[in-house]
C-alpha cells in the first residue's frame, strides 16, 4: 500500500476516533455540566398558601419568585396563592423564577340602579359587575311597563362586593285594579286575617303589644296603612294586644 494511501486511512481512522471520545465527552460530562441536570428537583405545591409563606418555601430552595397577578377572590384571604408556575410536581432547576398568583382585597362598589331597564340590560349590567341573580319575581306595576325591573333588593348605592345575588322584580305591567288595604284597626285578629284575605292581600308578621287595657289579640296597628293602594297580593303586617304575662 502507498504511504501516501496509508497516512490518509491513518488519518481517517484517528479523526473518527477524536470524533466518537469528543461526542461522548460532551454528552457525558461537559452538557450536564452545562445545563445543571444534576440540581432538578420536584416543583413543591405552594397553592393556598400565605404569600410570605409560599414565599419563604421557595427561596428556602433556592427558586426566585415573582408575583405577576393578583385576583379578587372573596371566599380566600387576601394574599393567599391560588395559582404557580411552574405546577407543582414539575422537575425544575433550582434558581429558576416561579410565577404567583395571589388574591387580592374584596373590593366594594355600589350596587347599580337597574330600576326602569329591561330584563336583558339589567342582566348585562348585573354581569358587567359579576353580580349574580338570585332569583327573579313577577308582579303588577302602576308605573312600569312589562319586562321592565320595578324592584331590586340590594338599594341603588349599597356597597356590594363580587358574586353578591340580587333579588330582581319584573313588572308584568299594571293590573287591572289596584288593590285597597282594609282598615283593620280594633278587629280581632282573627277577624282581621278573614278581612285581609277576602281584600285580596296575605297575612303578613304579627307582632305581640303587651297590654292590660284592651280585649288580648286585637289589632291596634297595621303596615300597609290603611288606603294605601298596592298592585300586589301583598303581606300584612300587624300589631295585636296580648296579656302582659304573654308579652313578657
Amino acid at each position: 500500500m502507498p504511504i501516501r494511501l496509508r497516512n490518509i486511512l491513518r488519518f481517517i481512522v484517528a479523526f473518527g476516533l477524536f470524533t466518537l471520545v469528543f461526542a461522548l465527552v460532551m454528552d457525558k460530562i461537559v452538557m450536564p455540566i452545562y445545563t445543571r441536570h444534576g440540581s432538578e428537583v420536584v416543583l413543591l405545591d405552594v397553592q393556598q398558601k400565605n404569600l410570605d409563606e409560599a414565599r419563604a418555601i421557595l427561596t428556602t430552595n433556592k427558586f426566585k419568585v415573582e408575583v405577576t397577578d393578583s385576583v379578587e377572590n372573596p371566599n380566600l384571604p387576601s394574599g393567599t396563592v391560588i395559582d404557580q408556575q411552574p405546577p407543582p410536581g414539575y422537575r425544575v432547576k433550582r434558581g429558576r423564577v416561579v410565577r404567583l398568583v395571589v388574591t387580592s382585597g374584596v373590593r366594594y362598589f355600589p350596587m347599580p340602579n337597574l330600576v326602569g331597564t329591561v330584563l336583558k340590560a339589567a342582566q348585562l349590567e348585573l354581569d358587567r359587575h359579576h353580580i349574580v341573580i338570585d332569583s327573579l319575581i313577577y308582579g303588577f306595576s302602576s308605573d312600569k311597563p312589562k319586562g321592565v325591573i320595578a324592584d331590586q333588593s340590594i338599594p341603588p348605592g349599597f356597597k356590594v362586593s363580587l358574586n353578591s345575588s340580587v333579588i330582581l322584580t319584573v313588572s308584568d305591567g299594571p293590573p287591572a285594579h289596584q288593590l285597597v288595604v282594609p282598615d283593620l284597626f280594633g278587629m280581632n285578629l282573627e277577624e282581621a286575617k278573614k278581612v285581609i284575605r277576602r281584600a285580596g292581600f296575605r297575612m303578613g308578621t304579627v307582632r305581640s303589644i303587651p297590654s292590660t287595657e284592651l280585649t288580648p289579640y286585637t289589632v291596634i296597628g297595621q303596615y300597609p296603612e290603611t288606603g294605601t293602594l298596592e298592585d300586589n297580593a301583598i303581606p300584612i303586617d300587624l300589631e295585636v294586644t296580648t296579656t302582659e304575662m304573654e308579652g313578657k
